[in-house]
């Protein structure tokens, strides 16, 4: 990550538009060159893609923090790994795209943070408001969602306790479009190189619980991991497998087999990640 200390007043081409005397900016980015290959249409496609976020940070004289991120992406080509994504398996090109708003105050008292959604509830916009803080070991987050034309946004709230190299964790959110809440639990342990994760939830809509398990080790410039899990009423297990060496840098060279098993799809990838 690039950082850019600004320690004083930058016009921008415009008289009045001033930096505060503390402002500090960093500039981060990502890239993306491989190949994919989806086994229920046999196709076969490259995947390029790119992006840089610009945050922006300041405090008050009272010792208040806050800041905004901005996410700039390329034009592209990328395949949906998302294996619970209705387009799992699809290879699509990307236009130019800016990142919507995301806004945050933070302070001794915890974070808050606003995220504008321009594809919201109704087919209107949403704006996410989140609060986390942690107290020691205990964790917390909560959202809600201001909807227009709405009664009431979805919410949620998630409490973690770490202790050592683990962690538990309890959560609940409600999805006001469906009048749906689901409950999750869920642990990790790390040692030695080797981390694993167990998660549960349970749905009341379809009174269903899915479960997903995961690890992964690392050792060096090499990490393998694997995952699987069942996330729907049919009991299918999607899972996958994916390896990446670290060649340092910032940049690493990466596979992953992908399976969903509600539609018979596998995706194969493999590729090169550049960080910046």
């Amino acid at each position: 990550m690039k950082k850019i200390l600004l320690a004083s007043t930058i016009l921008v081409g415009t008289a009045g538009f001033a930096a505060a005397d503390n402002a500090n900016f960093t500039f981060s980015g990502s890239a993306y060159f491989g190949v994919g290959y989806e086994t229920t249409g046999a196709t076969f496609a490259p995947e390029l893609d790119s992006s840089f976020t610009v945050g922006m940070m300041s405090t008050t004289d009272m010792g208040l923090e806050f800041g905004a991120t901005i996410t700039v992406g390329a034009p592209g080509v990328t395949w949906e790994d998302d294996h619970t994504d209705a387009a799992f398996g699809t290879s699509a090109t990307n236009t130019m795209s800016v990142s919507e708003t995301s806004v945050y105050l933070s302070g001794d008292w915890g974070k808050l943070a606003a995220v504008f959604d321009a594809n919201g509830a109704g087919g209107t916009y949403d704006v996410v408001a989140t609060y986390s803080n942690t107290w020691g070991d205990f964790g917390m987050s909560a959202y809600y969602t201001l909807s227009p034309g709405v009664t009431n946004g979805d919410l949620g709230v998630k409490g973690t306790y770490s202790f050592g190299d683990y962690a538990v964790y309890g959560e609940w959110n409600y999805d006001n479009s469906a009048a749906d809440w689901n409950v999750g639990l869920g642990g990790s342990a790390t040692m030695s190189g080797f981390t694993g994760a167990v998660d549960v939830d349970y749905d009341n809509i379809t009174a269903d619980w899915d479960w997903k398990a995961s690890a992964s080790y690392a050792t060096g410039a090499y990490t393998i991991g694997a995952f699987a899990e069942d996330d729907g009423t049919d009991d299918r297990i999607d899972w996958g497998l994916n390896g990446s060496y670290d060649l340092g840098g910032g940049m690493s060279v990466d596979a992953a087999v992908i399976r969903d098993a509600d539609t018979a799809n596998t995706l194969v990838k493999a590729g090169v990640s550049m960080a910046f």
